[in-house]
């Protein structure tokens, strides 16, 4: 296959509806109500502490992406400031979690279809999910890109309704519902009835969800206008996602008390029922069919990005950067089909819940690449501090203050699962799962020189 290059054809709306994909998805539509119903009223405060730090860590990869827009994003960027040994772990490491993630939202797009289609096997439409969205990713970048700016305005559309709802409940506006008002906030024990240890477990849970903000750099380098894109797709992604998960949170505590565990175990539909939409779960349901189609299109797309940076860089076989005349890297995505398939056939013939625990256990693989972005971005500033800095140049606020804040958030956090038994495990295959791939690069290069050095005795 002969290789055309990436092409630069996504729009503003694109890239930014590309990263809004990633991020909103179970997380906010299902994990709110769990969260609230353990942290109380000052679940605010989780969603609140850990959208900053998001925004931190955005922000700083929205500086280096400024310098550099491309398809390897934060692998290319702890590369070149950091060495081949991070730019190497942090693309396989995003890239095995981001291959997880695809398969999880196949297996929950398969569910999602069985209850709609009891004849249809879970296996299935598993199945058929990861085709037809490999299929949009193959055909070219553009079509992936109409495909995802859709299904992420759905859901944003979803979010948005369901905000205007909640507004008119508090304001009043049903005759048949009383106002709540504010009461909710202090009732039932007060603000924080459970003290600040789940309101910071609720952390963990909220920087979990907000995974795939990252997106937005990587789509980047396809655009039109790489650089200003890049700055405004992660500025409009921090945003909206602020207001999306801190908005539609607050108002779920306002108008829902925190003790209601059975209307919080599905929060969004409790709220539609309660102002009188009958069919609110079948349409919940539907909401979270078009986010798992979402979340698992915008990782199809930065999976094989990150495979193709790699391989440019000599990380990965050369093969994997070849790209289609529509600019597609499609050995990449055939790769990513073959083991997705692989890993479904294995999932479903053995029917154990293996491959549930190990998808949910990558999600700290993201925190990881975020320290890596976060190191990154000091060691840029130190190795560029003599060059000039352009009038409109865009800079991560508070340098290097906010680099301690992010960083020792994020340790703190993969940290605190080590001392949680609900999450132990997903503490150990982290920390095994990033040492088994720096191991691989040392090995890589060891077999490398091996080979150089048995070439060179052949020749002489």
């Amino acid at each position: 296959m002969q290789s055309h290059g990436l092409k630069q054809s996504l729009k503003q709306r694109h890239i930014t509806m590309i990263a809004l994909g990633g991020v909103i998805g179970a997380g906010l539509f299902m994990g709110s109500g769990s969260l609230i119903a353990s942290a109380g009223p000052a679940a605010i405060l989780s969603y609140f502490i850990g959208g900053l730090v998001v925004t931190l860590v955005m922000f700083m990869l929205g500086e280096m992406a400024c310098r550099n827009p491309d398809a390897g994003s934060f692998s290319t960027y702890a590369n070149t400031y950091l060495g081949d040994w991070a730019g190497f772990a942090v693309g396989w490491l995003y890239w095995f979690k981001s291959m997880m993630t695809i398969t999880l939202e196949a297996v929950l797009l398969g569910a999602i279809l069985h209850d709609f289609l009891p004849w249809l096997p879970i296996w299935a439409g598993a199945f058929l999910m990861l085709v037809t969205l490999m299929a949009s990713n193959a055909y070219s970048v553009r079509s992936f890109a109409e495909v995802e700016y859709w299904l992420a305005a759905m859901k944003v559309a979803t979010i948005l309704i369901f905000m205007l709802l909640g507004v008119s409940i508090l304001l009043g506006l049903h005759s048949d519902i009383p106002a709540p008002g504010l009461i909710n906030l202090t009732a039932h024990d007060g603000f924080m009835p459970n003290g600040l240890s789940p309101v910071m477990a609720g952390v963990i849970v909220v920087i979990f969800s907000l995974g795939g903000s990252e997106i937005a750099a990587v789509a980047a380098g396809e655009s039109e206008n790489p650089r200003q894109n890049v700055i405004r797709a992660i500025k409009s992604v921090i945003l909206r996602v602020m207001l999306f998960y801190v908005g539609s949170v607050s108002i779920l505590i306002l108008c829902l008390p925190w003790t209601d565990k059975a209307n919080l175990a599905s929060p969004y539909v409790s709220l539609f029922s309660l102002a009188g939409f009958g069919g609110a779960a079948v349409a919940m349901k539907l909401v979270l069919f078009v986010s798992f189609m979402s979340v698992m299109n915008s990782f199809m797309f930065s999976n094989s990005r990150m495979l193709f940076s790699l391989s440019q860089r000599g990380h990965a076989p050369k093969l994997f950067s070849r790209t289609s005349a529509k600019g597609v890297p499609i050995n990449a995505l055939l790769l990513s089909l073959s083991i997705c398939t692989m890993i479904l056939t294995v999932h479903f013939v053995s029917g154990g819940d293996l491959f549930m625990t190990l998808a949910k256990s990558t999600g700290s693989l993201v925190m990881v690449v975020w320290i890596f972005i976060i190191i990154a971005h000091v060691a840029m500033r130190i190795k560029t501090r003599h060059e000039a800095v352009a009038p409109n140049a865009f800079r991560a606020w508070l340098f290097p203050y906010t680099n301690i804040i992010a960083l020792f958030a994020l340790l703190a956090v993969i940290g605190t699962q080590a001392f949680d038994p609900a999450s132990r495990f997903q503490f150990w295959f982290t920390v095994l799962t990033v040492l088994l791939v720096v191991a691989g690069y040392f090995l890589m290069r060891q077999r490398l020189a091996s080979s150089a050095v048995l070439a060179h005795e052949r020749d002489a």
